[in-house]
């Protein structure tokens, strides 16, 4: 293994873990994520979640008033159909905010460990991932309905197809509980962590990537495999799709697109550095972010459009967003004076750059 992976590897899993796929003892690091209405975008950006005007880059609000490094946010910020923003923290506490305000609508505080996930809104509920191996579901307003313990942490944020919630581990299982009771349906063993998020397809399957380095379909009813197909090295973040293909990237720089029907390969993209974050399918092209800090833009055949280096400090591990015309990137590792949220167009120059005030 290329020794920058092993650099990546070493800020989020203990070497016994990445060697025998199990996740006792798992520590981690995070980074950047971001949502997006049609005039904000809404970042948690470590110390603080900030909400930043799409069409200027400026601050609009920053939560909460006093930053504390200890307790930062990383968890995706997710909107919710009656106006809340629902974002956890590293203090065990998943926050309601008002998204035109910042100010509180109300935390639940019953978790015991960590918030890296966003939140799944579905059914009118609300359904939080813990790395205290929890996933707590809540009402609209805050209120604990029921809670399913898994066997480990649980990263991603859930998926659903109405009936039935998914979500993987870091023990490497992926469960299907009921969505209005918690209880279990199925669960189904992988061969590593599964640190993103599952993928709901069109034909009652679920589409997961692992840290063992493959990629699944598994039959919703039952959590049977239907295929699984190689990466060339481990895979963090969940796939994507458009309705007929897949995309996801590995830690050796492969961009892969494969059938979402029987998952044959489609081609095979080799970029210039580790892909963390799942691609973005912005519009008509694809996007993806690298560890060196490069966004490539490609077309849906594999065709490279765009590359755009950013500052060589930067590293890209956060999912690209689409924003109207625009495409998010939300850099880490970057000096003080870089920016923690760019906003590129259609052609990849830089419209805006956000720096924090201080």
């Amino acid at each position: 293994m290329n020794k920058k992976y092993l650099v990546l590897i070493g800020l989020f899993l203990p070497l016994a873990v990445v060697l025998s796929g199990c996740a006792a003892g798992l520590t981690a690091t995070a980074w950047p994520a971001m949502t997006a209405d049609a005039k904000t975008a809404y970042l948690a950006g470590g110390p603080y979640v900030y909400a930043v005007n799409l069409q200027t880059g400026a601050q609009v609000w920053r939560f909460p008033a006093s930053a504390s490094s200890a307790n930062p946010f990383y968890a995706t910020p997710v909107l919710s159909p009656d106006g809340q923003l629902i974002v956890g923290g590293f203090d065990k506490k998943l926050y309601s905010l008002n998204p035109q305000t910042g100010a509180s609508n109300w935390q639940f505080t019953n978790a015991h460990d960590r918030y890296f996930g966003g939140v799944l809104v579905a059914n009118n509920m609300i359904y939080a991932p813990n790395a205290d191996y929890n996933l707590y579901a809540l009402d609209m307003k805050g209120q604990l309905q029921w809670t399913f313990e898994a066997d480990q942490s649980i990263w991603g944020a859930p998926a659903s197809d109405g009936t039935n919630i998914y979500f993987g581990t870091l023990g490497r299982k992926v469960y299907a509980v009921d969505a209005k009771t918690g209880k279990q349906v199925w669960m189904q063993v992988l061969d590593g962590a599964v640190l993103g998020s599952p993928l709901f397809g069109s034909a009652n399957d679920l589409f997961v990537g692992t840290y063992g380095g493959t990629l699944y379909a598994l039959n919703t009813a039952d959590g049977k495999t239907l295929w699984s197909k190689p990466a060339s090295s481990w895979i963090w973040a969940g796939p994507v799709s458009d309705g007929t293909n897949l995309y996801v990237g590995d830690a050796n720089g492969k961009l892969i697109a494969s059938l979402a029907s029987g998952g044959s390969k489609l081609w095979e993209k080799n970029l210039n550095g580790a892909i963390v974050g799942s691609p973005c399918i912005c519009g008509d092209k694809l996007v993806v972010g690298t560890e060196a800090g490069t966004v490539y833009f490609i077309d849906p055949s594999g065709k490279v459009l765009q590359t755009i280096p950013l500052s060589t400090t930067m590293k890209l591990y956060a999912t690209p967003l689409a924003a109207g015309t625009l495409t998010l990137v939300a850099p880490s590792g970057g000096a003080s004076t870089d920016p923690i949220l760019l906003a590129l167009d259609g052609a990849g120059a830089t419209k805006w750059s956000f720096i924090p005030p201080k």
